[in-house]
């Protein structure tokens, strides 16, 4: 596989998935990655816990800068002993970008897209995986891959990809943007030869 790797797998991953379930209201704290027009992710919701400063396009995609959001805070008990060693000691990040987490709805789309801007081109892009059936896949290229459950993966977002969970549960993700001398900044749309 050239647009996917496995970074780590068998992560325990129960505790975060129940400080969120705890804490539905994050869900609806900010819903502009869904909401704006055109938007690729209307089946998602998210929770912010690094983001920009604003959610202005420019902001959005040229802004480097990424700034912690409250929620950072709520779920932290939850969320330090399993991210710090994986940023620290797993990925290397020398800069830590936006954190999210993401949930897509059961039978729901993400559609195809390719990660633009000069922040998605700063940025290397990892997902962990906290949920999600056999039917929750990403496809990047001409590549599909599940992402089972205590799995971080890197995948490449300036290749075009979407996502789907043709399943009855919400799949949902930690995405986690970051700069690391283990993984290279891919720069540019490109297409999966």
């Amino acid at each position: 596989m050239q647009n996917f790797k496995r970074v780590s797998e068998g992560l325990n991953v129960t505790p975060v998935v129940e400080a969120i379930e705890a804490h539905p209201e994050l869900w609806d704290e900010i819903t502009i990655r869904q909401d704006y027009e055109g938007s690729a992710h209307k089946d998602t919701a998210c929770i912010f816990l690094r983001g920009p400063k604003s959610f202005t396009p420019d902001d959005y995609f040229f802004d480097l800068g990424s700034y912690d959001y409250p929620a950072v805070d709520l779920l932290a008990d939850s969320l330090v002993p399993l991210l710090q060693p994986l940023l620290r000691d797993v990925l290397k990040v020398e800069e830590l970008g936006r954190v999210l987490i993401v949930r897509l709805e059961p039978n729901g789309h993400i559609e195809s897209h390719v990660d633009e801007g000069e922040y998605a081109d700063h940025f290397t892009r990892f997902h962990l995986a906290l949920t999600g059936d056999d039917g929750s896949t990403l496809t990047c290229g001409s590549e599909t891959v599940h992402f089972a459950p205590g799995e971080l993966w890197w995948f490449d977002h300036k290749v075009e990809h979407y996502a789907d969970n043709k399943s009855e549960k919400p799949r949902i993700h930690i995405i986690i943007d970051a700069v690391t001398s283990m993984y290279p900044r891919l720069k540019g749309a490109r297409t999966d030869n």
